[in-house]
């Protein structure tokens, strides 16, 4: 038997994401009034990717259409509420950047390239299918988006890798395109514009994509129970349970589970469950903002109609923001990390998402963010609605871990997504849903999901 206790508790009081200002009743929402003795699955985070696992088992068995089984029963944790974590506080749009695949392209990793590229295709048509199927109104839009750089060097350095790499081929270019300085600004708005990469996207609400998907799972699975304000403060494994099995106590302040099975869909606060996951998945902090309309022009037209990553250029770092305009004329805008990076302490191991950064609020940054960026907004009267952190989780290797935990019978991960969750989680979540449901190898999930994302000793001695 082995015991890990918590040292990586989400605050309770964090800031207010403009994502969760219209909150479901769901939000702070306890099943039953005391946790149930055992059960036969514990899913510890209630974001994207842990109410992912909770819907795909409690769907019908894709592998076996014809035979109808009884959903497991399932115990999701929640620290504090539904999607108050990164879910509850991201950009709101999947997409991945082309400049991450050409850096990827250039490390010779083609085989890579084409396996994320598939992934992100999926994860996009996956989204569109569920919002459709379950009637979730969480204002799902398939989209364009622009990954824009405003310094010439850059640009002249993305043409050239572009240019080499386009001539080999492959898949990523099947919806990409380079759109040169020419009619980049003209094709983006974005002043400056020196080159600009077009790529599939698609966007959401994803607070209300969470909380609608997961009351769609509690009317199909009465087995599913749901217990907020619960926190994780330790777990025990224990190598031979009561049946002869692996089997997990979880420890909360509210009293004890047993779990034949755990999944530990805890992101950035994976590592103080998982101790052997230290240095593997650390955690970080990143801030984002809603800009709204002028209240008495309101939104500007024509609509922004895509979403974008900026890259600026300044002082050669990586001095990249993300946007994404909202069907009501808002905007969501994150990143500025360049303005606080230096004070490592204030973002690197942190996880306290109940304070925002001063380096934002002395420069003012999200303040104007639209009049000195964008052509035609520079009389909007856009101004600042909210500004809020997050805590992501990184790792060595910029990959997510997913998959049974190494030396660990019965407990599966899903984390460490590097700021990049929505392009990943919710597809990783089904096929960690299928190694629970059937005691699957990695090997032996949907083929969509990148085997490089499997948690391994190796990445972990790294």
């Amino acid at each position: 038997m082995s015991a890990a206790r918590n040292a990586y508790l989400p605050v309770p009081n964090p800031t207010t994401p403009y994502w969760r200002t219209d909150l479901h009743p769901l939000d702070s929402y306890r099943s039953t009034k005391d946790l149930p003795a055992s059960s036969d699955v514990v899913i510890i985070g209630a974001g994207i990717s842990g109410v992912s696992v909770a819907y795909h088992l409690s769907q019908e068995d894709d592998d076996n259409p014809s035979t109808t089984t009884t959903p497991p029963s399932i115990l999701l944790l929640e620290a504090r509420q539904v999607c108050s974590g990164a879910t509850g506080r991201n950009g709101g749009h999947v997409k991945v950047k082309t400049s991450t695949l050409l850096k990827l392209l250039s490390k010779g990793q083609p085989d890579v390239v084409d396996s994320f590229v598939a992934l992100v295709g999926a994860q996009i048509h996956a989204f569109k299918d569920v919002v459709e199927r379950e009637g979730l109104d969480c204002e799902f839009e398939l989209r364009r988006s622009y990954d824009v750089f405003a310094n010439e060097k850059d640009a002249a350095a993305l043409r050239e890798s572009w240019t080499k790499y386009a001539a080999c081929g492959g898949e990523w270019l099947r919806d990409r395109q380079l759109i040169d300085a020419d009619f980049a600004e003209r094709v983006t708005s974005f002043k400056g514009a020196r080159v600009a990469f077009s790529s599939p996207a698609c966007s959401l609400w994803p607070y209300k994509f969470v909380t609608q998907l997961l009351a769609r799972t509690l009317e199909r699975n009465p087995g599913l129970n749901l217990q907020t304000e619960t926190p994780v403060v330790e777990v025990e494994y224990v190598a031979q349970g009561s049946d002869g099995s692996p089997e997990t106590i979880i420890h909360t302040p509210r009293g004890s589970v047993r779990a034949k099975k755990v999944v530990f869909a805890t992101n950035a606060y994976t590592a103080g469950l998982l101790p052997q996951y230290e240095g593997v998945i650390t955690p970080y902090k990143g801030t984002a903002s809603h800009l709204a309309p002028s209240p008495t022009k309101g939104p500007v037209f024509p609509h922004l109609s895509y979403t974008y990553n900026l890259e600026f250029g300044l002082n050669d770092r990586e001095t990249v923001d993300y946007l994404n305009p909202r069907p009501d004329g808002g905007i969501v805008v994150g990143g500025g990390k360049w303005l606080f990076e230096k004070d490592r302490e204030a973002w690197y191991g942190n996880i306290d998402d109940s304070t925002t950064f001063k380096a934002i609020a002395d420069a003012k940054y999200f303040e104007g963010y639209m009049q000195r960026n964008f052509r035609g907004w520079e009389d909007s009267g856009t101004e600042v609605d909210k500004i809020w952190t997050g805590i992501m989780g990184t790792t060595p290797d910029e990959f997510p871990h997913g998959g049974e935990v190494p030396g660990r019978k019965n407990q599966w991960v899903i984390a460490g997504f590097n700021g990049g969750g929505m392009t990943m989680s919710f597809l990783l979540g089904k096929g960690i849903s299928q190694m629970v449901r059937h005691n699957l190898p990695f090997e032996e999930i949907d083929h969509v999901v990148p085997r490089f994302f499997k948690t391994t000793q190796a990445r972990l001695a790294k």
